[in-house]
């Protein structure tokens, strides 16, 4: 959904230069991949787009993800017309495709927890030296919320786990239905944290 353009057809599937090239990796001594950003410059806010139907990756992770999708982009939403509404120079470089959107970190059990926060710092320094105004994240676990903290992040919006009952609430998996047993998206309390963090 990140790297390929999910819209393209099976048979023409497009890989996104422009995410690679904002996206970082962190290798080991032997040259291994042992964590990444993902990383893309912010779309605009618009309708979401109709994406390949006969995909079995995409069909897998449809089955699950859309309580989630339907969360961050209503958040993404409103945090970003506040921004753009108060602040016209974090408006003008919205306009003009100069707000980075770190996407995703991913770890593996050779890279520890608190060495993610490296690939946000070097994220954050990424966009600043491509002459980006501004980078946005999604922070929905604390210690990347920590990690735009210290980097001068300011959290514009939050939108709770458990504000209200968003799935089907189901001891058991059902066909074609999103579940949780307890009707959460999380058993945490907290939620995801908006944050904008200014480059330049």
């Amino acid at each position: 959904m990140v790297l390929t353009d999910p819209t393209k057809p099976r048979s023409a599937i497009e890989l996104r230069e422009e995410t690679l090239a904002q996206s970082l990796a962190i290798v080991d001594r032997t040259g291994q991949v042992i964590g990444g950003a993902l990383n893309e410059t912010m779309p605009p806010l618009e309708e979401s787009p109709a994406f390949r139907q006969d995909d079995p990756f995409l069909i897998a992770v449809f089955s699950f993800l859309p309580p989630v999708l339907t969360l961050l982009s209503m958040q993404d939403a409103e945090a970003l017309m506040a921004l753009c509404t108060r602040y016209p120079a974090f408006r003008e470089a919205y306009d003009q495709g100069k707000v980075g959107h770190h996407f995703m970190v991913a770890r593996s059990e050779a890279l520890a927890k608190t060495d993610t926060f490296e690939l946000v710092a070097a994220s954050a320094a990424h966009y600043q030296a491509r002459g980006y105004g501004y980078m946005v994240i999604e922070a929905t676990n604390p210690w990347t919320g920590a990690a735009c903290e210290v980097l001068g992040g300011v959290r514009v919006h939050f939108a709770p786990y458990q504000g209200r009952i968003p799935v089907h609430q189901s001891a058991e998996p059902l066909e074609g239905i999103v579940t949780s047993a307890n009707g959460w998206l999380s058993d945490r309390d907290s939620g995801s944290m908006f944050y904008v963090i200014r480059l330049l």
